[in-house]
C-alpha cells in the first residue's frame, strides 16, 4: 500500500489565513515609481484591415503616456510569425494598438476615444 502524507489529514497551506483575511499580496497590489498601465485596443471583427487610426483625442487626454502601434514595433522574426500588434487582424480580439497611461481608468478612457 502506498504511503500518503496528506490524504485523510487536516492540511493547511502556510498562506491560508493571509489569503482569507485579505493580507496576502498579489501582483496587482504592487506599485513602483513611474509605473504605467497598459490597455489593448483589440479587433472587433475577424479578417479586417485597419485603414486609418485617429488617436489625437486619446493622446491629448491628461495622463496618457503614449500609444504604441504596429508601426512602432520592429519587424517580427519569431518562429510562429505572429506579431504582437497588427493592422490586419485575423481573428476577433487580436490586438491592434496599446495605450500606456498613469492609471487603468485613464488607459480605458483613451481606448474609448480612438477611432479606427
Amino acid at each position: 500500500m502506498a504511503d500518503y502524507k496528506l490524504i485523510g489529514k487536516n492540511y493547511q497551506l502556510p498562506d491560508l489565513y493571509a489569503k482569507v483575511t485579505g493580507r496576502s499580496k498579489y501582483a496587482e497590489d504592487f506599485r513602483a515609481e513611474g509605473m504605467v498601465f497598459c490597455k489593448l485596443l483589440v479587433s472587433p471583427m475577424p479578417h479586417a484591415r485597419v485603414l486609418s487610426r485617429y488617436t489625437t483625442a486619446a493622446e491629448a487626454l491628461p495622463g496618457v503616456v503614449g500609444i504604441l502601434t504596429v508601426d512602432d514595433i520592429p519587424e517580427n522574426n519569431s518562429p510562429t510569425g505572429e506579431a504582437s500588434l497588427t493592422d490586419e487582424p485575423r481573428y476577433e480580439g487580436e490586438p491592434i494598438l496599446a495605450v500606456a497611461a498613469v492609471d487603468e481608468e485613464t488607459a480605458s478612457a483613451a481606448i474609448e476615444l480612438i477611432d479606427l
